[in-house]
């Protein structure tokens, strides 16, 4: 499954396999900012209490970085990681991390402690997700065709979804053209418990987060609009 998307991550290939067999993580690499074998994933702290997986870039990591380490989290294993901020900022304010990020993501962060798997995407749905439930399984992805490579996974057409994709030349989320085959939505959050029940929510709703601008003065407006496309 892992080796369908070596097109996604050329530079290295990663698995962890938990101590009783029930999870398995895979990775394929494509080096962005911290290129050597230290951040390689999956990625876990030095106790192993959080392993994690992670397609994208976390933009603001350097500086979510520095407030863990003043409030001394670590130890820390690179010095330029954002994989590890992830892990890192886990550890400290639980999944609520995730609105502390700037980026686009597609995030896995499977604890061992709880027994629980938190599957993330970013707020704008940049980085693809999908996910089905196969029998107890529960599997997860970038691309469709790694599902495609389990001898077991349905290989059957949504027609719901076909009549969407003829209409709007998409497929709109939660649905592909797979039957049983889903997409975590842009800003969707899928949480699995340790008994196996799954819950699906929005951490992120665009029309929720709309804040109105206060400036009445046309400049002060289009200073404001400038620093927000800066940032």
């Amino acid at each position: 499954m892992r080796d369908t998307m070596v097109h996604r991550g050329p530079d290295g290939a990663g698995v962890w396999v938990s101590a009783d067999k029930r999870v398995g993580l895979g990775h394929r690499r494509l080096s962005i900012l911290d290129l050597s074998s230290t951040a390689a994933q999956p990625m876990s702290d030095a106790s192993g209490s959080v392993v994690v997986v992670f397609n994208g870039e976390i933009y603001n990591h350097a500086e979510i970085r520095r407030e863990l380490q003043a409030e001394g989290m670590g130890p820390w294993k690179t010095d330029h990681s954002d994989t590890e901020v992830i892990v890192q900022g886990y550890l400290r304010w639980g999944i609520g991390c995730i609105e502390r990020f700037r980026g686009m993501f597609a995030i896995a962060i499977w604890d061992t402690r709880s027994k629980e798997l938190w599957l993330v995407r970013d707020r704008r749905g940049v980085k693809p997700l999908y996910w089905t439930r196969n029998g107890d399984r529960i599997s997860f992805v970038s691309e469709i065709k790694a599902l495609l490579a389990d001898p077991t996974q349905q290989r059957a057409l949504d027609h719901t979804a076909l009549y969407h994709y003829l209409s709007f030349l998409a497929t709109p989320a939660p649905q592909t053209l797979f039957r049983g085959i889903r997409k975590l939505p842009a800003g969707g959050l899928l949480h699995v418990s340790s008994d196996g029940r799954i819950t699906e929510r929005q951490w992120y709703d665009l029309g929720t987060r709309v804040r109105p601008i206060e400036e009445r003065d046309e400049s002060a407006v289009a200073s404001r609009l400038l620093e927000e496309l800066r940032t």
